[in-house]
Protein backbone atom coordinates (compact mmCIF):
# COMPACT_ATOMS: atom_id res chain seq x y z
CA UNK A 1 0.00 0.00 0.00
CA UNK A 2 1.61 3.12 -0.94
CA UNK A 3 2.78 5.80 1.80
CA UNK A 4 0.72 8.82 2.91
CA UNK A 5 1.91 12.35 1.54
CA UNK A 6 2.79 12.76 5.47
CA UNK A 7 4.72 9.92 5.80
CA UNK A 8 6.68 10.39 2.37
CA UNK A 9 7.30 14.16 3.78
CA UNK A 10 8.56 12.71 7.18
CA UNK A 11 10.80 10.02 5.99
CA UNK A 12 12.18 12.86 3.94
CA UNK A 13 12.90 14.69 6.66
CA UNK A 14 14.61 12.04 8.66
CA UNK A 15 16.86 11.32 5.85
CA UNK A 16 17.88 14.97 5.32
CA UNK A 17 18.77 15.37 9.27
CA UNK A 18 20.79 12.05 9.39
CA UNK A 19 23.01 13.27 6.46
CA UNK A 20 23.35 16.90 7.68
CA UNK A 21 24.33 15.48 10.89
CA UNK A 22 26.65 12.82 9.69
CA UNK A 23 27.95 15.76 6.79
CA UNK A 24 31.04 16.47 9.11
CA UNK A 25 32.00 12.99 8.63
CA UNK A 26 31.09 11.89 4.99
CA UNK A 27 33.51 15.25 4.24
CA UNK A 28 36.32 14.29 5.98
CA UNK A 29 36.01 10.74 4.78
CA UNK A 30 35.91 11.66 1.10
CA UNK A 31 38.13 14.60 1.45
CA UNK A 32 41.00 11.34 2.35
CA UNK A 33 39.56 8.92 0.54
CA UNK A 34 39.69 11.69 -2.92
CA UNK A 35 43.23 12.16 -1.26
CA UNK A 36 44.39 9.02 -0.89
CA UNK A 37 43.09 7.93 -4.30
CA UNK A 38 45.42 10.93 -5.71
CA UNK A 39 48.42 9.64 -4.21
CA UNK A 40 47.72 6.07 -5.05
CA UNK A 41 47.72 6.80 -8.56
CA UNK A 42 50.71 8.76 -8.31
CA UNK A 43 53.04 5.60 -6.79
CA UNK A 44 51.32 2.79 -7.81
CA UNK A 45 51.90 0.62 -11.91
CA UNK A 46 48.82 0.34 -14.19
CA UNK A 47 48.17 -3.24 -14.53
CA UNK A 48 45.24 -3.57 -16.73
CA UNK A 49 46.22 -4.40 -20.03
CA UNK A 50 44.70 -3.02 -23.38
CA UNK A 51 47.09 -4.84 -25.76
CA UNK A 52 44.43 -5.94 -28.63
CA UNK A 53 41.78 -3.75 -28.34
CA UNK A 54 40.09 -1.72 -31.10
CA UNK A 55 39.82 1.58 -29.63
CA UNK A 56 37.83 4.14 -32.00
CA UNK A 57 38.85 7.88 -31.09
CA UNK A 58 36.36 10.92 -32.69
CA UNK A 59 37.92 14.10 -33.22
CA UNK A 60 41.82 12.83 -33.29
CA UNK A 61 43.06 14.54 -36.43
CA UNK A 62 45.09 16.70 -34.48
CA UNK A 63 45.66 17.63 -30.31
CA UNK A 64 44.07 15.59 -27.65
CA UNK A 65 42.71 13.14 -29.81
CA UNK A 66 45.68 12.37 -31.12
CA UNK A 67 48.06 12.39 -27.89
CA UNK A 68 45.58 10.02 -26.94
CA UNK A 69 45.62 7.47 -30.05
CA UNK A 70 49.56 7.40 -30.01
CA UNK A 71 48.83 7.14 -26.03
CA UNK A 72 46.46 3.85 -26.82
CA UNK A 73 48.78 2.76 -29.39
CA UNK A 74 51.83 2.76 -27.06
CA UNK A 75 49.75 0.19 -25.01
CA UNK A 76 48.86 -2.25 -28.28
CA UNK A 77 45.49 -1.10 -29.13
CA UNK A 78 44.32 -1.05 -32.77
CA UNK A 79 43.18 2.92 -33.75
CA UNK A 80 40.01 3.70 -35.45
CA UNK A 81 40.66 7.91 -36.09
CA UNK A 82 36.96 9.74 -36.95
CA UNK A 83 37.44 12.97 -37.95
CA UNK A 84 35.87 15.45 -40.40
CA UNK A 85 39.76 16.38 -41.09
CA UNK A 86 40.69 13.25 -43.25
CA UNK A 87 44.07 14.66 -43.87
CA UNK A 88 44.79 15.44 -40.41
CA UNK A 89 43.10 11.63 -39.58
CA UNK A 90 45.33 10.62 -42.04
CA UNK A 91 48.82 11.89 -40.47
CA UNK A 92 47.74 10.35 -36.87
CA UNK A 93 47.56 7.27 -38.31
CA UNK A 94 51.45 7.65 -40.08
CA UNK A 95 52.00 9.16 -36.67
CA UNK A 96 51.20 5.26 -35.29
CA UNK A 97 52.20 2.98 -38.13
CA UNK A 98 55.77 4.69 -38.04
CA UNK A 99 56.34 3.94 -34.57
CA UNK A 100 53.97 1.18 -32.98
CA UNK A 101 53.13 -2.71 -34.17
CA UNK A 102 49.73 -2.00 -34.20
CA UNK A 103 47.02 -1.59 -37.04
CA UNK A 104 45.13 1.49 -37.70
CA UNK A 105 42.74 3.31 -40.21
CA UNK A 106 41.73 7.10 -40.61
CA UNK A 107 37.73 7.79 -41.72
CA UNK A 108 36.08 10.73 -42.37
CA UNK A 109 32.69 10.97 -40.23
CA UNK A 110 30.65 13.84 -39.55
CA UNK A 111 29.97 12.74 -36.19
CA UNK A 112 27.02 14.73 -35.92
CA UNK A 113 25.20 12.52 -38.55
CA UNK A 114 24.09 9.04 -37.41
CA UNK A 115 23.85 7.45 -41.05
CA UNK A 116 27.97 8.31 -41.28
CA UNK A 117 28.32 6.98 -37.63
CA UNK A 118 26.69 3.62 -38.67
CA UNK A 119 28.53 3.48 -41.90
CA UNK A 120 31.89 3.83 -39.68
CA UNK A 121 30.93 1.05 -37.55
CA UNK A 122 30.42 -1.22 -40.29
CA UNK A 123 34.03 -0.07 -41.68
CA UNK A 124 35.53 -0.30 -38.29
CA UNK A 125 34.01 -3.80 -37.80
CA UNK A 126 35.60 -5.12 -41.33
CA UNK A 127 38.78 -3.38 -41.04
CA UNK A 128 40.08 -4.08 -37.52
CA UNK A 129 37.38 -5.31 -35.25
CA UNK A 130 34.50 -4.63 -32.54
CA UNK A 131 35.33 -1.57 -31.25
CA UNK A 132 36.06 -2.23 -27.10
CA UNK A 133 37.29 1.70 -26.37
CA UNK A 134 35.34 4.26 -27.68
CA UNK A 135 36.56 8.02 -26.35
CA UNK A 136 34.41 10.51 -27.97
CA UNK A 137 36.48 13.59 -27.86
CA UNK A 138 35.47 15.81 -31.23
CA UNK A 139 34.11 18.86 -29.88
CA UNK A 140 33.60 22.72 -31.20
CA UNK A 141 35.11 24.93 -28.08
CA UNK A 142 34.97 29.19 -29.18
CA UNK A 143 31.79 30.50 -31.10
CA UNK A 144 32.33 33.43 -33.56
CA UNK A 145 30.43 35.68 -31.48
CA UNK A 146 29.80 34.26 -28.15
CA UNK A 147 27.46 37.47 -27.21
CA UNK A 148 25.18 37.05 -29.70
CA UNK A 149 26.01 33.05 -31.76
CA UNK A 150 24.41 32.58 -34.59
CA UNK A 151 21.53 29.69 -33.72
CA UNK A 152 23.40 27.55 -36.76
CA UNK A 153 26.65 27.68 -34.83
CA UNK A 154 24.89 27.17 -31.39
CA UNK A 155 23.14 23.59 -33.17
CA UNK A 156 26.19 22.67 -34.63
CA UNK A 157 28.42 23.26 -31.30
CA UNK A 158 25.48 21.09 -29.62
CA UNK A 159 25.35 18.69 -32.04
CA UNK A 160 29.31 17.84 -31.99
CA UNK A 161 29.62 18.28 -28.34
CA UNK A 162 26.76 16.38 -27.13
CA UNK A 163 24.68 14.37 -29.53
CA UNK A 164 27.32 12.87 -31.11
CA UNK A 165 27.67 10.94 -27.69
CA UNK A 166 24.31 9.44 -27.50
CA UNK A 167 24.86 8.11 -31.35
CA UNK A 168 28.61 6.63 -30.86
CA UNK A 169 26.89 4.98 -27.92
CA UNK A 170 23.69 3.23 -29.73
CA UNK A 171 25.83 2.25 -32.15
CA UNK A 172 28.84 0.97 -30.03
CA UNK A 173 27.61 -0.02 -26.75
CA UNK A 174 24.78 -3.22 -27.99
CA UNK A 175 28.34 -4.65 -28.98
CA UNK A 176 30.35 -4.19 -26.14
CA UNK A 177 27.52 -5.80 -23.69
CA UNK A 178 27.65 -8.78 -26.21
CA UNK A 179 31.34 -9.16 -25.46
CA UNK A 180 30.68 -8.15 -21.89
CA UNK A 181 33.74 -5.81 -21.86
CA UNK A 182 33.85 -2.31 -22.60
CA UNK A 183 35.18 1.28 -22.29
CA UNK A 184 33.54 4.33 -23.38
CA UNK A 185 34.79 7.51 -22.45
CA UNK A 186 33.50 11.05 -23.01
CA UNK A 187 35.95 13.95 -23.22
CA UNK A 188 33.72 16.65 -21.24
CA UNK A 189 35.35 20.09 -19.95
CA UNK A 190 36.42 21.82 -16.35
CA UNK A 191 33.32 24.11 -17.73
CA UNK A 192 31.06 21.33 -16.66
CA UNK A 193 31.49 21.79 -13.37
CA UNK A 194 32.70 25.29 -13.20
CA UNK A 195 31.06 27.18 -16.03
CA UNK A 196 32.89 29.30 -18.26
CA UNK A 197 30.67 33.09 -18.72
CA UNK A 198 30.31 34.52 -22.28
CA UNK A 199 30.43 30.64 -23.71
CA UNK A 200 27.48 29.31 -21.97
CA UNK A 201 26.46 27.11 -25.19
CA UNK A 202 30.07 25.28 -24.68
CA UNK A 203 29.65 24.86 -21.20
CA UNK A 204 25.74 23.80 -21.29
CA UNK A 205 27.05 21.22 -24.33
CA UNK A 206 29.71 19.86 -21.71
CA UNK A 207 27.62 19.67 -18.48
CA UNK A 208 25.58 17.66 -20.72
CA UNK A 209 28.43 15.06 -21.69
CA UNK A 210 29.21 14.76 -17.90
CA UNK A 211 25.43 14.34 -17.01
CA UNK A 212 24.88 11.46 -19.65
CA UNK A 213 28.12 9.41 -18.61
CA UNK A 214 26.93 9.76 -15.19
CA UNK A 215 23.28 8.35 -16.10
CA UNK A 216 24.71 6.23 -18.59
CA UNK A 217 27.50 4.54 -15.91
CA UNK A 218 23.89 3.98 -13.53
CA UNK A 219 22.29 2.71 -16.29
CA UNK A 220 25.10 -0.15 -16.70
CA UNK A 221 25.42 -0.87 -13.13
CA UNK A 222 21.91 -1.62 -12.61
CA UNK A 223 22.13 -3.99 -15.31
CA UNK A 224 25.04 -5.64 -13.69
CA UNK A 225 27.58 -4.54 -16.47
CA UNK A 226 30.60 -4.47 -14.16
CA UNK A 227 33.00 -4.51 -17.03
CA UNK A 228 32.18 -2.21 -19.02
CA UNK A 229 33.56 1.08 -18.03
CA UNK A 230 32.32 4.97 -18.12
CA UNK A 231 34.11 7.81 -17.66
CA UNK A 232 34.02 11.40 -17.65
CA UNK A 233 37.18 13.35 -18.33
CA UNK A 234 37.01 17.09 -17.32
CA UNK A 235 40.32 18.98 -18.09
CA UNK A 236 41.45 22.29 -17.74
CA UNK A 237 42.59 24.57 -20.78
CA UNK A 238 44.89 22.46 -23.07
CA UNK A 239 47.56 23.65 -24.96
CA UNK A 240 46.72 21.71 -27.95
CA UNK A 241 43.94 24.07 -29.14
CA UNK A 242 45.25 27.27 -30.81
CA UNK A 243 42.46 29.74 -30.57
CA UNK A 244 42.79 28.79 -26.78
CA UNK A 245 46.73 29.57 -27.10
CA UNK A 246 46.02 33.14 -28.63
CA UNK A 247 43.25 34.29 -26.60
CA UNK A 248 45.12 33.35 -23.37
CA UNK A 249 47.45 35.88 -24.38
CA UNK A 250 45.06 38.12 -23.79
CA UNK A 251 42.71 36.79 -20.75
CA UNK A 252 45.43 34.43 -19.09
CA UNK A 253 43.48 31.88 -18.23
CA UNK A 254 47.09 30.49 -17.24
CA UNK A 255 47.51 32.75 -14.06
CA UNK A 256 44.95 30.01 -12.61
CA UNK A 257 47.12 27.31 -13.26
CA UNK A 258 49.22 26.59 -16.87
CA UNK A 259 47.56 25.20 -19.60
CA UNK A 260 48.34 21.29 -19.89
CA UNK A 261 49.54 19.51 -22.39
CA UNK A 262 48.09 17.37 -24.80
CA UNK A 263 50.70 14.72 -23.67
CA UNK A 264 50.20 14.94 -20.54
CA UNK A 265 46.49 14.52 -20.55
CA UNK A 266 46.45 11.66 -22.98
CA UNK A 267 48.98 9.99 -20.12
CA UNK A 268 46.58 10.33 -17.35
CA UNK A 269 42.94 9.64 -19.40
CA UNK A 270 44.38 5.97 -20.57
CA UNK A 271 45.74 5.94 -17.04
CA UNK A 272 42.38 6.30 -15.92
CA UNK A 273 40.84 4.41 -18.46
CA UNK A 274 43.52 1.08 -17.33
CA UNK A 275 42.11 1.66 -13.52
CA UNK A 276 38.40 1.65 -14.45
CA UNK A 277 38.29 5.06 -13.27
CA UNK A 278 34.52 7.09 -13.37
CA UNK A 279 35.87 10.88 -13.66
CA UNK A 280 39.03 12.45 -14.43
CA UNK A 281 39.76 16.08 -13.36
CA UNK A 282 42.81 17.36 -14.92
CA UNK A 283 44.91 19.10 -13.02
CA UNK A 284 43.66 16.52 -10.51
CA UNK A 285 44.24 18.54 -6.67
CA UNK A 286 41.38 21.00 -8.15
CA UNK A 287 38.85 18.03 -7.47
CA UNK A 288 38.84 18.61 -4.21
CA UNK A 289 38.23 21.99 -4.53
CA UNK A 290 35.30 21.58 -6.81
CA UNK A 291 33.95 19.30 -4.26
CA UNK A 292 34.48 21.77 -1.61
CA UNK A 293 32.78 24.65 -3.76
CA UNK A 294 29.72 22.59 -4.50
CA UNK A 295 28.95 22.72 -0.60
CA UNK A 296 28.59 26.52 -0.18
CA UNK A 297 25.28 28.28 -1.72
CA UNK A 298 25.03 28.62 -5.05
CA UNK A 299 25.03 32.40 -4.69
CA UNK A 300 28.13 32.24 -2.66
CA UNK A 301 29.64 29.88 -5.50
CA UNK A 302 28.63 32.60 -8.10
CA UNK A 303 30.31 35.40 -5.54
CA UNK A 304 33.52 33.32 -5.42
CA UNK A 305 33.91 32.53 -9.31
CA UNK A 306 33.18 35.91 -10.27
CA UNK A 307 36.09 37.24 -7.04
CA UNK A 308 38.91 35.22 -8.14
CA UNK A 309 38.13 35.31 -12.30
CA UNK A 310 36.44 39.10 -13.04
CA UNK A 311 39.49 40.45 -14.66
CA UNK A 312 39.84 37.74 -16.74
CA UNK A 313 36.04 37.91 -17.49
CA UNK A 314 36.88 41.69 -18.21
CA UNK A 315 39.26 40.97 -20.33
CA UNK A 316 37.21 38.53 -22.36
CA UNK A 317 33.65 40.52 -22.64
CA UNK A 318 36.84 43.25 -24.23
CA UNK A 319 38.50 40.83 -26.75
CA UNK A 320 34.61 39.46 -27.31
CA UNK A 321 33.27 43.32 -28.48
CA UNK A 322 36.24 44.63 -30.26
Amino acid sequence: MPMSCAMVKLQAIVVVSVLVCASPLLLLAALIHQTGEILMRSFCKNTTSLKGEVALITGAAHGLGRSIALELAKLGCHIAIADIDLKGAEETVRQINETFPVRSKAYKVNVASYSELSELRTNILRDLGPVTILINNAGVLLLKNPMDPDPKDVQRMIDVNFTSHFLTKSLFLPKMKELNKGHIVGISSYSSILPLPYNSVYSASKFGVTGHMRALRLELAYERRENIHVCAVMPWFLQTNDDVCELDKSVNFSDFYPLISGADAARRIVQGIQNGEREIILPEFTSIVYRLIYLFPVSWQEKMLLLFSRRQIDQMVQIIKT
